[in-house]
């Protein structure tokens, strides 16, 4: 074998690639992208994430770890893992495609939404997360942004997407205390570092319930720092013109969730056996103009910040394309991936119109 051949050599699980047919971006996160595929197998589109080692130097261990995790799981719920394999500089995950769009755009497209739909949606979630515990798994990353729909039917299954931060405990009572999660969804014992389990995904559908019943987040700051003050006060406020007209149970729940204590929140299994999640006690008044309002206002966000991360990986691409800047380049974002290695994305931001009609309502 000559020179040429060894500095070409891939690893054997390369000739997995040649199974698929990669076509366009879905999206794009922290470590790489996620392509549009078309298994050569079956002739069935996919959806393969495609993570750059060189973003998680140091940190191989966490796609070896979210494989690991994966390969055990099989839930209705829960994105089904198809395959992996790698090349001398990126790691490909296969998996289901999930093409039916996120959670709060499905809401916002259709022309009704009541408490009953909304519970609905959160007893599939928490079925996963029964699921998931049940294995001694905890996502420790759930928000609206990882819940999408299977496909563009109307019975479509909602799915519970990336487990890039997930961990197996080698307990029931093992402490985890890595920094993880998106701060707008994160229960306060991860952002106080004070050591988690279980519980923390139980926070997550307390808040995801909370903005899926009126549009905002239940908690609101002007940084991180305040933010983080909030969450540890646990103080839910349930704002009279928003809340009105949601059912007492539906409150309650949340409330149960919403524990500063995790021991204090119910389980995935308390949850549902809940009241407001078992029978349909809801109030059948339409909900949707209200939460629409937060949830576009979302939506304008996420295209500003895609726009921005479009614009920051064009620079990138400009700089990269000089050999004086090429160095400087890949330096900055192997350490912007080190300094992101925790888990930790921003807070979930609330438009100011929302935020200034919650002031108003206190």
């Amino acid at each position: 074998m000559n020179l040429s051949s060894i500095l070409h050599l891939q690893p054997p699980t390369y000739e997995r690639k040649k199974h698929y047919e990669f076509g366009r971006d879905l999206g794009t996160g922290t470590y790489g992208t996620v392509k549009l595929a078309k298994s050569l197998d079956t002739g069935v589109d996919v959806a393969v994430k495609i993570i750059l080692k060189k973003t998680v130097k140091g940190h191989e261990d966490m796609v070896e770890k979210e494989i690991g995790v994966l390969k055990n799981l099989s839930h209705p719920h829960i994105v089904n893992f198809l395959d992996w394999f790698e090349s001398r500089d990126k790691y490909y995950l296969v998996f289901d495609l999930a093409s039916g769009g996120e959670l709060f755009d499905r809401i916002c497209d259709q022309g009704r939404f009541t408490e009953n739909n909304a519970a609905t949606i959160m007893k599939e979630v928490i079925s996963a997360i029964e699921y998931l515990h049940s294995k001694n798994v905890v996502h420790r990353d759930l928000k609206p942004e990882n819940l999408l729909y299977k496909d563009n039917t109307p019975d479509s299954k909602l799915m519970i997407v990336d487990f890039g931060i997930s961990k197996t405990m080698d307990s029931e009572d093992q402490v985890l205390t890595t920094m993880c999660g998106s701060y707008g969804y994160a229960a306060p014992e991860v952002l106080l570092r004070k050591g988690h389990g279980k519980p923390v995904d139980m926070w997550s559908i307390g808040v995801i319930t909370y903005t899926l019943l009126c549009g905002y987040a239940p908690f609101q700051a002007e940084n991180d720092q305040q933010l983080v003050a909030e969450i540890a006060r646990c103080n839910v406020v349930f704002h009279e013109r928003y809340w009105r007209d949601v059912s007492v149970e539906a409150r309650d729940f949340i409330k149960s969730l919403l524990r500063a204590h995790p021991e204090k929140r119910l389980t995935a299994t308390e949850a549902l056996q809940h009241k407001w999640i078992t029978t349909e006690t809801g109030t059948d008044v339409d909900l949707l103009d209200n939460v629409k309002e937060g949830f576009n206002a979302k939506r304008m966000f996420k295209k500003t910040v895609r726009a921005v991360a479009a614009a920051n990986r064009l620079r990138t691409m400009t700089r990269a394309n000089t050999n004086a800047t090429t160095s400087s380049a890949t330096t900055d974002a192997t350490s912007a991936a080190n300094n992101n290695s925790s888990g930790v994305s921003s807070p979930a931001v609330t438009p100011p119109s929302t935020q200034q009609k919650q002031q108003q309502h206190q």
